[in-house]
């Protein structure tokens, strides 16, 4: 009976100790790209079911190097160099001496995004320490984890060694596939998509036929994300209907670049330009169509927010998009690049309301079946239970 008693308690303080994890990602809060979106709604709903989280980041100028964000405990501990070489030498000590400090604080390292340096220090970690390591592949395509991770030399050098994770997240299939072709093990590859948190994100509240419509792209202002593309289908729909707005929500390096182009080809007058919004929900709720003409992506976050607001979505069939999308039934799917492709769809929706917003409704469906942010921290809780317990 006390051998019994005596396991019992074991296995207890087991258990306890083994809700502690530690995710590094190169930047967080008030710095929100998708990734970082990610990280705050794992973490945050992790640990209002228990866990003890904290999040490792890179120190910023202005922000404390510690503080508490919707109750995860951010550590602002990573420092960096602005010089090639001595920009990974600091980030990949830092990392280590904050690891090392804390180690018996954590038993996983889960790395945000592969192409950063932490996973090679938590593979370190995983022989010295026996932490558990998981790493999670953010993009795949031309912006690829894997291929971001080649492009340096010190890099290359490592790429045999984070081959070594316990867990390596896919968010796709595309991603999967990259993954595996890369070497790694495929007992080691875990599929888990994005999630939403959906009530944030809810339903909007549809207002019946308008006059004027509007169709909007949130995002990157960059290369990787296709606007001019999205510039040229939007010409189209111009050239057949002109009671249509285009809004562009956020900022990025291509800002100018777009402005002059859409003037370019005359189209400025019925483009908008919003930058960076605080309040997206107010975006999607004021929209008729979303629109995502991506060159690569993984799982995208504003794909993931429209579609949980029930709007009828036209995406990309590259990454995540071709996951979340059956063409016709919950969004549209074109080819990237496709400008002619991508002004028809535009037509079609425009002009067929009801199907538009039967698109809406399943799409939103969709996200409530299989996306929520809810159901995704169910599935990194059964990975991290087992592989720890």
């Amino acid at each position: 009976m006390r051998k019994r008693e005596w396991f019992s308690k074991v296995i207890l303080v087991k258990t306890k100790n083994s809700k502690r994890i530690v995710m590094i990602i190169s930047q967080f809060y008030p710095l929100l790209g998708g990734a970082e979106v990610q990280v705050q709604g794992l973490a945050s709903n992790l640990i209002k079911r228990g866990f003890k989280v904290l999040v490792l980041t890179r120190k910023l100028e202005g922000l404390p190097t510690y503080e508490v964000i919707e109750g995860i405990p951010v550590h602002r501990k990573i420092r960096t160099i602005e010089a090639p070489f001595l920009w990974g030498v600091y980030f990949i000590i830092t990392v280590f001496l904050f690891l090392y400090r804390k180690r018996k604080d954590y038993d996983i390292i889960h790395c945000h995004i592969v192409q950063e340096y932490q996973t090679i220090v938590a593979v370190l970690f995983k022989y010295m320490f026996n932490k558990k390591v998981i790493v999670k592949m953010s993009s795949s395509g031309e912006t690829s984890d894997l291929k971001m991770f080649e492009k340096g030399k010190c890099e290359r050098l490592f790429s045999p060694w984070i081959r070594n994770v316990d867990s390596i997240i896919s968010v796709c299939k595309e991603s999967s596939k990259e993954i595996l072709k890369n070497g790694f093990s495929r007992e080691v590859l875990v599929e888990i998509p994005n999630g939403v948190d959906i009530k944030k994100f809810s339903e909007r509240t549809y207002s019946g036929r308008s006059e004027l419509k509007n169709i909007t792209y949130i995002g990157r202002l960059d290369s990787y994300k296709g606007i001019n593309i999205l510039f040229e289908g939007f010409k189209k729909v111009l050239s057949k209907v002109d009671n249509v707005r285009l809004t562009i929500v956020g900022n990025g390096p291509d800002e100018d670049l777009l402005k002059k182009i859409a003037k370019d080809i005359n189209i400025q007058k019925h483009v908008t330009f919003k930058g960076r919004q605080e309040n997206v929900l107010s975006e999607y709720h004021s929209t008729d169509i979303f629109v995502l003409p991506s060159l690569s992506e993984g799982m995208s976050n504003v794909l993931l927010e429209a579609m949980s607001c029930g709007l009828p979505v036209v995406a990309t069939s590259i990454g995540g998009n071709s996951d979340l999308i059956r063409d016709g039934h919950n969004g549209c799917l074109i080819p990237p690049r496709d400008s002619g492709k991508l002004g028809t769809v535009l037509l079609k929706l425009l002009g067929d309301e009801d199907a538009s917003f039967k698109m809406g409704k399943e799409a939103r469906r969709t996200i409530e079946m299989n996306y929520s942010m809810d159901k995704i921290v169910d599935k990194y809780i059964k990975l991290y239970k087992r592989l720890v317990l």
